[in-house]
This record gives C-alpha cells, sequence and structure tokens, in this order.
C-alpha cells in the first residue's frame, strides 16, 4: 500500500505540474484577459484534495474492505461540498472573474477527478 501511495503522489504532482505549466502558458499568451492569480492555487487545492482522500480510502480498504463503498460515497460527499463551497466562496468574492475561474476549476475536476477513479480501480484491483 505504501508503494502504491507514493506513486500515485509522484504522478499526482506531475499531472499538478503539466497543468500549472500549461495554464501559465495559456493565460499568458492567448487567454490573457482571463487569467487570475488564484489559479494556481486551484491546482494546490485539488493536488491536497486527492491525496488525503486517496490516502484514506486505500487505508479503509486494507483495514475493513467491507465498508469501503460507505467510505467512498463519504468521501465523494465531502469533497463534492468542499468544491461547491469553494466555488462559492470565491465568485461571491469576485464577480468579475467568476466565469473564467469557474471553468478553470470544472476543467481541474474533471482531470483530477478522472485520474483518482482510473487509479483507485487499478489499485483495488491489484
Amino acid at each position: 500500500m505504501e508503494k502504491s501511495i507514493k506513486k500515485y503522489i509522484r504522478n499526482l504532482g506531475i499531472i499538478s505540474g503539466v497543468l500549472l505549466l500549461l495554464s501559465v502558458v495559456m493565460y499568458l499568451t492567448l487567454l490573457k484577459p482571463w487569467f487570475n492569480y488564484v489559479f494556481p492555487f486551484v491546482i494546490l487545492y485539488f493536488f491536497l484534495i486527492s491525496s488525503l482522500q486517496h490516502y484514506r480510502l486505500l487505508k479503509t480498504a486494507k483495514d475493513n474492505p467491507r465498508s469501503f463503498n460507505t467510505n467512498y460515497m463519504a468521501w465523494f460527499g465531502i469533497k463534492l461540498f468542499s468544491h461547491l463551497s469553494f466555488v462559492i466562496f470565491f465568485v461571491l468574492l469576485n464577480r468579475a472573474q467568476a466565469l473564467s475561474f469557474v471553468l478553470f476549476f470544472g476543467f481541474c475536476y474533471v482531470v483530477y477527478t478522472a485520474y483518482d477513479v482510473v487509479c483507485l480501480s487499478n489499485t483495488l484491483r491489484s
């Protein structure tokens, strides 16, 4: 399990670095009017939330496999609530850049969620 978590965090770091690099290049060249200095923190936020969730779910799967489904759904709900709270908080504070933030946040959500699901299913199968 320890090796799996290290591999997951390493790959998650690579994905985060690529997203950060691509977003900086895109937003400082083609999409300059829509750039927001919060974007790197969105990537850090997703990195931290995904790492914590993956660690706790793997620990639960190892300790008590029968409660894995319950814990997965609980983590999904907590994550969804925290994401929604984060978006609403930012949009209320900065309405001028709300659209670009929501689009970037949604893109990051899709990327990180897809990676989470693939890694979790591969890890639990083996």
